[in-house]
């Protein structure tokens, strides 16, 4: 089965772990501050703490960042649950701002509608960067200065990516950036996040939360700790760290290589009727977390699920990024935003879907892909779009 992501374990990777398993220090140690640092430099923020995941690393964040009952967060719809779960576990209030059809990231010019309506409610915009591809940062930047909000990038599909040529762009344009290193990302640690940043006194009261809200220091005798806050056990291992470093160390090459499989799937699938391959936008380049294209169903005999169904039959297992979260149960009571203003998140999930983007996957396996949708579109396409 040719699956739609998977992690790529070199033997390099292998042995630092094995190091670290046989060194004096396999949590809590020298190789978190090692790994900490070497994302500081990559990301070119002052300060990071690496967590447990990326989930934590945003719930932390929250929290740090005190947000209360009346305040309103912006989200983007089109993204993984953990952004807005991380309001609601503060109380606040999540508010979806539809995206922007091609690119699947949040629609700018409606952000600055929403905060005209509710103006100071509005602490911050969490942002995701959709499949690694950046999203307008200036623009955002511009509506950070005229409205006094936060901003805060969801960079979790995106390292590896740039922004005018700046890789480092996530810590220019924005006040916190969210990493994840789970399995199907980039860089892996197996499970892991971290949370960067030039704001001091939030990644102070980060760490403290980190670590259960306990105070160790400062005490007459040694033994004496003090918790003082409600916090969480958000560690993350030397041994995590270890494998995160070594990645760390080839990212560029993995992008290299994501870019290759993506020009073939760009070259056989842009010209093919009802079929949108990702958009190219000048002065971005995707970090190719995803691939996701899009296909017009209304063009076909065949549904969404029945296309899913035949893939998976010849043995490829797709992905859809994502089901737009105002769509889950949990959140009927919790959607501020009407469903009328959320089209574009509408018809973005009806028609995307991620193809297998990984560094197991082989240019034989890539044309056998793309071999599959054409036949399956050839069968199905309804005549008059012929």
């Amino acid at each position: 089965m040719i699956t739609y992501g998977r992690q790529f374990i070199h033997r390099k990777d292998i042995s630092a772990v094995i190091k670290t398993l046989k060194s004096d220090w396999i949590t809590q140690g020298p190789k978190i501050i090692e790994f900490e640092n070497k994302l500081k430099r990559y990301l070119g923020a002052k300060y990071c703490t690496v967590v447990s995941n990326g989930t934590m690393a945003l719930y932390l964040l929250a929290k740090a960042l005190a947000w209360k009952k009346k305040d309103i967060i912006l989200c983007s719809p089109i993204s993984f649950l953990a952004a807005s779960n991380s309001v609601l576990l503060q109380g606040a209030t999540p508010y979806f701002v539809d995206v922007n059809f091609e690119s699947g990231n949040m629609n700018v010019s409606l952000v600055n509608k929403v905060l005209k309506k509710y103006n100071k409610r509005v602490k911050a915009i969490i942002v995701t960067d959709y499949g690694g591809l950046p999203a307008d940062w200036k623009e955002l930047r511009k509506i950070k200065k005229r409205y006094g909000v936060k901003l805060i990038n969801d960079n979790c599909h995106a390292l590896g990516g740039s922004y005018y040529g700046d890789k480092k762009y996530a810590s220019k344009y924005a006040d916190y950036v969210i990493q994840s290193f789970h399995a199907v990302k980039n860089i892996t640690t197996g499970e892991g996040g971290a949370v960067l940043t030039n704001d001091k006194h939030v990644t102070k009261k980060i760490k403290f939360l980190a670590n259960h809200g306990v105070k160790k220091s400062g005490f007459s005798s040694p033994w004496i700790y003090q918790m003082q806050d409600l916090g969480y056990n958000a560690r993350i291992t030397d041994i995590q760290c270890a494998l995160g470093i070594s990645q760390l160390t080839r990212i560029d090459k993995i992008i290299q290589k994501k870019r290759k499989i993506a020009k073939l799937y760009d070259k056989y699938l842009q010209n093919i009727n009802c079929i949108s391959t990702p958009k190219q936008f000048k002065n971005k380049k995707s970090a190719l977390h995803l691939y996701p294209i899009k296909i017009d169903f209304k063009k076909l005999k065949i549904t969404k699920t029945h296309f899913f169904k035949i893939m998976k039959k010849n043995k490829i297992n797709l992905q859809v990024h994502y089901i737009p979260i105002y769509k889950h149960p949990y959140y009927q009571n919790y959607c501020k935003t009407r469903e009328s203003d959320l089209n574009s998140s509408r018809e973005f999930y009806n028609q995307v879907l991620s193809l297998p983007l990984h560094l197991n996957i082989s240019q034989r396996d890539i044309y056998y892909i793309i071999k599959i949708i054409k036949k399956i579109v050839q069968k199905y396409t309804i005549k008059k779009f012929l």
